[in-house]
């Protein structure tokens, strides 16, 4: 098994703080759809955000972090307000606290991009999805926030545009432009790389979303993506 460590770890708690209890998330309920009767994974939970949110919509939900201390807040929170949640502490890399083909549906809300080994994680996710299981998730859009990005204004017009570089330079980076309860190293994969991969798995993308966001910059361009795979 791998060394269970989190690069939230240390941040829980002002993470936490910072994001809340809640998932609002309208592209990513549309993208999961009804669950009455599901039993869904919350792969990378963190504090149950996602499990909650997936419990709500009707599912059975396990969620599943390597981080203690955000499990901490998820168990906290199942305790105040009770859903039947569990939650396991394991790594998403490897899941061996999962029996195989033993989940309707797995979600994995805003965390491939911070877990450093997708191959392993994508094919961990297959293994516990029953036949015809899906897998959906949600990432920072890897077009658009790369190792070597901003935004550049237009001093005739005033508008901001987005700019981005090293998009074909994968692996660990620093990203400065992160907000500070969020770990400023993360993992930056090419789009054809997170496709390839879940393909080799046995998890071919099905749909894909992505949404406008508030800022005129985002309106330009997708800063998220969304997609779901349906286990082949």
């Amino acid at each position: 098994m791998v060394n269970l460590t989190s690069a939230y770890e240390e941040l829980a708690d002002v993470y936490h703080a910072g994001v809340g209890a809640d998932l609002d998330d309208p592209t990513f309920d549309a993208l999961v759809g009804d669950l009455q009767g599901q039993r869904v994974a919350a792969v990378a939970c963190g504090q149950g955000r996602d499990a909650r949110r997936m419990s709500d919509l009707g599912a059975s939900v396990v969620g599943i972090d390597a981080s203690v201390s955000l499990l901490a807040h998820a168990r906290r929170l199942e305790e105040e307000s009770p859903r039947g949640i569990e939650y396991l502490h394991d790594d998403a890399q490897e899941l061996d606290r999962v029996p195989d083909a033993s989940f309707d549906a797995a979600v994995c809300h805003m965390a491939l991009m911070d877990i450093p080994e997708l191959e392993p994680t994508v094919r961990s996710i297959a293994r516990i999805l029953k036949p015809g299981g899906w897998f959906a998730a949600s990432i920072i859009h890897p077009c658009y926030k790369t190792p070597a990005d901003g935004e550049l204004i237009d001093h005739v017009d005033g508008s901001t545009r987005r700019i981005v570089g090293r998009y074909f330079d994968e692996g660990p980076f620093n990203s400065v432009t992160r907000l500070e309860i969020l770990p400023r190293v993360t993992y930056h994969r090419m789009l054809s790389t997170y496709v390839n991969t879940l393909t080799a798995a046995g998890l071919p993308v099905v749909e894909m979303v992505e949404p406008v966001g508030e800022r005129p910059v985002w309106q330009a361009v997708p800063g998220l993506l969304y997609f779901r795979c349906q286990k082949a």
